[in-house]
């Protein structure tokens, strides 16, 4: 007959598995949300993203931006500015270089505008 006992030197393997639940964090103030249709699959991959701003002067879109942190990243955890460049690849006449140039120019105080807002965060006060 058979011993149906277990023996005393059993192997275990440890094994990573995928489990869905909520996780409840402190959000902050400057913080837009957490969209239900781009979930994170793992603490790390949670965001905390602020409002995205278009930078388009003259109706030329030239940037993205928006207030960004990872609070449990393994690489970097600040509060920062999210800048995504919109491509300008491209060949100019000169009349198009000097607007090229006019419309970085009014696009570079917009983001010197969105940092002092990143700065306020920073030190505590509201975007």
């Amino acid at each position: 007959m058979a011993n149906s006992a277990m023996p005393d030197d059993v192997r275990t393997a440890s094994v990573n598995v995928f489990v869905t639940k909520p996780l409840e964090i402190d959000e902050p103030d400057w913080c837009a949300g957490h969209p239900d249709e781009a979930p994170a699959q793992y603490k790390v991959d949670i965001s905390h993203d602020g409002p995205e701003h278009v930078i388009a002067p003259r109706g030329r879109e030239l940037f993205h931006t928006s207030i960004t942190q990872a609070p449990f990243s393994n690489v970097d955890r600040r509060i920062g500015l999210y800048v995504e460049s919109i491509d300008t690849i491209g060949t100019y006449t000169p009349d198009e270089v000097e607007q090229l140039a006019a419309d970085l120019e009014a696009a570079a105080a917009e983001l010197r505008t969105q940092g002092l807002a990143l700065a306020r965060i920073l030190h505590g006060g509201q975007p």
